[in-house]
């Protein structure tokens, strides 16, 4: 078969393939461009989970009359002039690509207006086919409605879940951007109810207003050479959801998420990154949510240092009591199916899981051992592993990194040969966890992760018998952690009620 270029109509089906995930993607990228055109008042209608309509009007500048066919042109925009541009970008939108996309595979209207024309436009697609474009009377501002989203595309259309899966994924954007956007208005129409009717607020006040569950907002900040970090996190909603902003936009970076679940558990977070926008790429995929960073490790510990020092966020499990430093001891009441050690302290009764403390005593000690490099040894048979030579370059890197935590090898003609490991690793997948760490691309997180597998089988378990004594020593080395609250797979290593509390449950006044 002969080498053909595409039809247009076709290359545009295939690029909405990579736009148009969903209706979540539609709304996405249609508030995007409200938001990019200055609007303060984003209304935002949907029906049937948005495979029927979703609808956006704004407020905003709008559309000249003259640039309305390329706007749903493909690679059209205002936004860049140049490939330099990519790398200081500061609005949402930049590829030209959504209109033209989501137009291709919907029956697509737009009618906008400046406010320097007395009339405005009305534009009508319908699956990529253009059917007409007339004036019509119009605020100021644009609304764009797409309807059956998919109708052209059968194949496409029987891949979208439930009306109510939809839904939840269109929630999900409306509140990333309202959440950030707090200083504006947004409202959200679910067939023909309104269910968000949201006016201009602040940051915390926007959070609970979406989240009611959310009682207590405790704030945070940090800022170096590199950049700034701000946000919020709950300790009292453990829902294990965080949204994360860079440079005003919301995205996903596993490893950002990793770093914060290991700081603060399943609490409910909203951060805000600032970082210079060269340092960022946004553009590794015509969604623009995934990111990549020109040097990860410096944006990781910026991150991890502001939820460890700004303000020594800590996450409680209980009543959200402020953090506290313990004196004096606990008063050991007793030991509940062999699992929970129950104490009383301070006109409160902490239920503790003894396993889980004990892992805070060993991974910590743990991690002590890895950064001085002192770590005992148990020989072993060699481990053969066979590297590339991009492998080999990066594990001469990472040598160190090995040896502080427990390995002894040598590296010849391409092999890796293990011949010592940590005294607790015996048994472990050891070629597993060196081509894990060789390959990411935060190093440090993976050390961590593994001394805290290592911890978790160094400890006491659920269903051990403690004496007293065994509880008192297992509790002093507890409460000398730095982070008594996590375990360091970020779970809660007590809970706490007052007294007073349980004084109220029984009638006791």
């Amino acid at each position: 078969m002969r080498i053909k270029k595409l039809p247009e109509g076709l290359i545009n089906k295939i690029a909405a393939g990579e736009v148009v995930e969903r209706p979540a993607s539609v709304l996405k990228e249609l508030i995007e461009n409200s938001l990019d055109a200055q609007a303060d008042t984003l209304q935002i209608a949907v029906e049937k989970g948005g495979k029927k309509l979703v609808e956006v009007r704004d407020n905003g500048t709008g559309i000249h009359p003259d640039d309305i066919m390329e706007a749903v042109s493909r690679f059209s925009t205002s936004k860049i002039d140049s490939f330099d541009d990519l790398y200081c970008i500061t609005t949402y939108g930049f590829r030209g690509e959504a209109l033209a996309s989501i137009s291709a595979v919907s029956r697509f209207s737009l009618i906008t207006r400046q406010k320097e024309f007395p009339l405005g436009k009305e534009l009508f697609i319908e699956g990529g086919v253009f059917r007409h474009l007339s004036d019509t009377g119009a605020p100021v501002g644009t609304a764009v409605r797409v309807r059956d989203l998919f109708f052209n595309l059968p194949v496409r259309e029987r891949f979208l879940k439930s009306e109510r899966t939809e839904l939840n994924h269109i929630v999900d954007v409306f509140f990333r951007y309202a959440i950030y956007h707090s200083d504006k208005r947004f409202s959200l129409t679910v067939d023909g109810k309104q269910i968000y009717t949201l006016l201009p607020e602040n940051t915390e006040e926007r959070i609970k207003r979406l989240f009611p569950k959310v009682e207590q907002l405790i704030s945070f900040e940090w800022e170096n050479q590199l950049g700034r970090v701000s946000g919020y996190y709950s300790p009292d909603y453990q829902s294990g959801k965080g949204f994360i902003y860079i440079n005003g936009r919301p995205v996903k970076n596993s490893m950002l998420k990793k770093i914060i679940s290991s700081k603060l558990g399943n609490s409910f977070y909203v951060i805000f990154l600032e970082l210079p926008p060269y340092s960022v790429d946004f553009n590794i995929h015509p969604s623009k949510i995934d990111v990549k960073f020109r040097k990860d490790r410096p944006v990781y510990e910026l991150v991890k240092t502001a939820l460890e020092k700004s303000g020594k966020p800590q996450v409680f499990y209980s009543l959200s009591q402020p953090s506290v430093k313990y004196g004096g001891e606990f008063k050991i009441l007793g030991q509940i199916e062999n699992t929970f050690i129950v104490v009383y302290y301070n006109g409160e009764v902490y239920f503790i899981d003894q396993h889980v403390a004990s892992e805070r005593i060993n991974y910590e000690l743990l991690l002590k051992k890895y950064r001085t490099g002192s770590i005992d040894l148990e020989a072993i048979s060699p481990v053969k592993l066979k590297f590339d030579r991009l492998q080999q370059e990066k594990f001469e890197q990472l040598s160190s990194v090995f040896k502080n935590a427990g390995f002894d090898f040598k590296l010849k003609d391409g092999t890796l040969y293990i011949t010592a490991v940590p005294v607790y690793a015996r048994g472990r997948d050891i070629k597993k966890f060196v081509l894990n760490l060789i390959n990411s691309e935060y190093p440090e997180v993976e050390i961590e992760s593994f001394l805290g597998e290592l911890a978790c089988e160094l400890s006491v378990e659920a269903g051990d018998i403690l004496h007293d004594e065994e509880a008192k020593s297992l509790l002093k080395l507890w409460l000398e952690t730095d982070n008594p609250n996590l375990c360091p797979h970020g779970r809660p290593v007590y809970y706490k009620i007052p007294v007073e509390q349980i004084k109220k449950k029984v009638g006791r006044r």
